[in-house]
């Protein structure tokens, strides 16, 4: 089946789009059996952030459009192979280190070009969304500042008709270098890298037993105490359908709300 059709992004949403469009890219690339999966967790946090930035936007319009991406996390998730949100958060931290790496290196020996600018911009795009993973290392939060930095400084440089400066500048401190230098970085489209002597664990084929989750209409059951302890993939379900649940809420959609609940709570009893 071939992949839905890019839905327009509201202009309230417009902070989401460098999430969105790392996701659609990886949609095409067919060279990693991983990017399925990053592409699911870079919408999933574009979901986090447009349920956040929903509170100021009660249009119809954005309404519609964090519906339709709950809609396609939960068709994407369905058919993804099991994964624990540890491994989800490692093979998103390595890629995103992969993609930093090919930047800096290029921008080290001194062939930084506007291509360059992209790899920084996008790998520090792959370094936000580790946030919906919890706290992240100091590591992570160093380099992506560094990335969004480059891909602005790079193409200062190029656009003033001089030569971009290899690495980082002598005594730069990043916890001082403003955030705020990213936005003028460009978002357009980033070709992921052919897959190289794997540094990571490529996903496992989905197992024969996985069966997506069925459509469930909420009906009214009696609370049960389950007698062995959740896994860990039923306590991840639970959480990501109470995230739906909220976004439901967040757009007045009870209907949904409730089953996503209803959901949540069937994974957590076992049920």
């Amino acid at each position: 089946m071939a992949d839905p059709q890019p839905v327009k992004v509201p202009p309230t949403f417009k902070t989401l789009l460098p999430f969105i469009r790392r996701a659609e890219e990886l949609d095409r690339d067919t060279s990693r059996p991983e990017s399925k999966l990053i592409a699911y967790f870079c919408r999933q946090y574009a979901m986090e952030l447009g349920i956040k930035l929903r509170e100021n936007d009660a249009s119809n319009e954005a309404t519609d459009y964090l519906l339709s991406l709950m809609d396609r996390l939960e068709d994407e998730k369905n058919k993804l192979p099991d994964f624990t949100q540890e491994e989800g958060k490692e093979i998103c931290e390595d890629f995103a280190m992969e993609i930093f790496s090919k930047a800096d290196d290029e921008d080290r020996a001194g062939l930084a070009n506007k291509g360059t600018a992209r790899t920084f911009y996008a790998a520090g795009t792959f370094f936000d969304i580790l946030n919906q993973f919890g706290d992240i290392s100091e590591d992570v939060v160093e380099k992506r500042r560094y990335c969004k930095y480059k891909a602005a400084t790079i193409l200062k440089a190029i656009k003033e008709g001089k030569t971009p400066t290899p690495g980082p500048p002598e005594g730069l401190d990043m916890k001082n270098v403003r955030i705020c230098v990213v936005e003028r970085a460009p978002t357009p489209p980033y070709r992921p890298p052919p897959a190289p002597t794997p540094a990571y664990q490529p996903l496992p084929a989905p197992k024969q037993s996985y069966q997506p989750q069925p459509s469930y209409t909420p009906q009214s059951t009696p609370a049960r105490t389950r007698t062995t302890p959740a896994s860990q993939n039923e306590i991840n379900d639970a959480i990501e359908y109470a995230k739906f649940a909220i976004a439901a809420l967040k757009v007045k959609d009870m209907k949904l709300a409730e089953e996503r609940l209803e959901m949540a709570l069937r994974n957590i009893r076992g049920g």
